[in-house]
């Protein structure tokens, strides 16, 4: 996974952990693509102090994910869902070619349409 994508990520999940001067800071370095020069001017600190507070924030964002692991579950539902999703497609695919009564296969059809409606509310709420 990117580096930069992690970071969202991890901030997605955990950054509300952070006091408000940690989200100002590294949101502006993550999302707003601010550099270390940029982050100095901006929050009126050097470029070490800068580079150390992102360093920080990124350590205390792995932490909570060391002990929470909220990005790994969220990433292996995911891959889970696009493991359901393509065979929810493989088996509409069979149905659709095969030579079924047309009402069992519109209710096979309708069947697997509603597995893969409401697992991808499922994951939308996750």
């Amino acid at each position: 996974m990117d580096e930069r994508l992690r970071q969202s990520l991890l901030y997605d999940f955990y950054g509300e952990l952070l006091n408000d001067h940690q989200k100002a800071v590294f949101s502006a370095a993550v999302f707003d693509d601010m550099s270390y020069s940029e982050l100095a001017e901006e929050f009126d600190c050097s470029r070490q102090a800068a580079f150390d507070l992102i360093r920080r924030i990124n350590k205390k964002l792995e932490g909570y994910e060391a002990k929470l692991g909220l990005l790994e579950r969220f990433s292996k539902a995911k891959d889970k869902m696009q493991e359901l999703s393509s065979a929810v497609t493989e088996m509409q695919e069979s149905v659709s070619a095969s030579d079924i009564d047309v009402k069992i296969k519109e209710q096979l059809m309708n069947g697997l349409q509603d597995i893969s409606s409401k697992s991808a509310d499922i994951f939308d709420e996750f």
